[in-house]
């Protein structure tokens, strides 16, 4: 695979990558946000996790999930739940992942899977996953690299996310998400962790500084199916298959942005 700054420089990626900055930019001045941008961006927050947790095959009802009454034999309430808990910890943790992101990567996973320390044991929350096979709740068909490949990996992109100063913020982002997802590292419940961590490339890297766009959003208004074809193509490693994958991230952002306007407008003429 070429550089990822060199992919990024490709016109057709380029102008993708420009579309999405100029919406983004249009959603963070919008004037709704001066008296409501704390709960503009908790509606953020509580959409993106509710497409999360979609994007894992729980399609709960957004008001719903608003509500809290989600009943507690609803077969998807531990996705769901474990959705909103990342989604809460996401600017929580920017601190954290602005000196080590794979400190940050960890502790998200902690979040994620907390409800699942009893059955699966403790050593394997937060940790690098013990074999091959990737997350049964949410199988990906991939050949996942062996576990030894997972810390080299990790540090690789650490060190990326530290030291790249030349790389766009959206496709450093979409490299990340789509890097988390091909690499499985945990081994359970990784499509949330990596979902919230292209969050957090954008929040740090001065795209979206308040959050506010659903990037989840995005992702889950191609289909489930489709979302998960291209991150395939991704693990593949052609350049061809990344810069889709990152042409995709940037309509995910341009349709994240969208969600947030409507939402805007909605709190405006209220």
């Amino acid at each position: 695979m070429q550089p990822l700054v060199e992919i990024a420089r490709k016109t057709a990626v380029r102008q993708q990558l420009e579309s999405a900055r100029l919406a983004t930019d249009e959603v963070i001045a919008h004037r709704a946000l001066r008296r409501h941008g704390g709960d503009i961006a908790l509606e953020s927050s509580l959409r993106g996790a509710r497409a999360s947790a979609a994007l894992m095959g729980v399609d709960v009802d957004l008001e719903f999930l608003r509500s809290g009454n989600l009943r507690l034999d609803h077969p998807g309430r531990p996705i769901a739940q474990a959705a909103l808990r990342v989604a809460q910890e996401v600017p929580q943790i920017e601190a954290i992942w602005r000196r080590s992101p794979v400190q940050a990567l960890a502790r998200l996973h902690v979040v994620a899977a907390a409800d699942l320390a009893d059955s699966v044991g403790t050593d394997r929350i937060g940790r690098p996953r013990p074999n091959d096979q990737g997350d049964p709740q949410d199988p990906m068909d991939l050949a996942l690299p062996p576990v030894a490949d997972i810390a080299p990996r990790l540090m690789r992109l650490n060190a990326l996310l530290l030291n790249d100063k030349e790389t766009p913020a959206l496709a450093l982002a979409a490299y990340t998400h789509g890097e988390l997802m091909a690499i499985q590292p945990f081994g359970l419940r990784d499509g949330l962790v990596a979902r919230a961590a292209e969050r957090l490339v954008l929040r740090t890297r001065g795209f979206d500084p308040r959050g506010l766009v659903v990037t989840e959003a995005g992702h889950l208004s191609v289909g489930r199916t489709q979302y998960l074809s291209l991150i395939k193509g991704y693990a593949g490693g052609s350049d061809r298959a990344v810069a889709d994958w990152i042409n995709h991230c940037a309509h995910a952002v341009r349709t994240g942005a969208a969600t947030i306007e409507k939402v805007c407008t909605q709190f405006e003429s209220a």
